[in-house]
């Protein structure tokens, strides 16, 4: 089975795809997971990525297609997957579409969530992230015991750029969910 778990930031992508993936005994995929794999193999994709991100660009649909390329390519991958968020607008769902023909791996089904404005931003303002091991929390439904400390590891919370009240509303869905960071 291959699914697309899509939907706004906040909206639980993560979460959903993790569980269903888990359910299927498949991979969950997300262009994050994906990208920083890229990275730590240095591989031409994550190079061009970081140039872009280090100039505070979006990193080019050309070159998130192929980090999901080369994630897709992996043997883990061949009894399906669960995508995370990707693909992200109108774009990259058509250029997807035509990489997974050219791999033979369509997308069996897609799941879109759904969350109003208000909550997109509720649920963003909220969200912490720790430093050292990546788990999120949350300050309203999942607050570790301790302010801006991390129950796991004991590493420091902190809010992503991309979740700061201004720019929460200052972003269109398609930048949250094309961001690296």
């Amino acid at each position: 089975m291959r699914l697309a778990i899509l939907g706004p930031p906040g909206s639980g992508r993560e979460a959903v795809a993790g569980a269903i993936a888990a359910r299927l005994a498949v991979p969950p995929i997300s262009l994050a997971d994906a990208g920083q794999a890229e990275i730590r193999a240095s591989t031409p994709a994550a190079i061009q990525a970081l140039q872009h991100m280090n100039a505070g660009q979006l990193v080019p649909d050309k070159v998130l297609l192929s980090m999901i390329r080369n994630r897709l390519a992996q043997p883990d991958v061949a009894s399906g997957f669960v995508l995370d968020g990707f693909p992200n607008h109108a774009v990259t769902a058509v250029a997807l579409d035509a990489l997974l023909s050219d791999l033979g791996t369509p997308i069996d089904r897609a799941i879109n969530l759904v969350l109003s404005d208000a909550e997109v931003q509720r649920r963003l303002a909220g969200r912490r992230t720790c430093r050292n091991c990546g788990r999120t929390w949350h300050t309203e439904f999942a607050a570790p015991a301790l302010p801006n400390v991390c129950d796991r590891c004991r590493g420091e919370l902190f809010q992503r750029r991309d979740d700061s009240p201004d720019r929460i509303t200052s972003n269109s869905q398609d930048l949250w969910m094309r961001n690296l960071d």
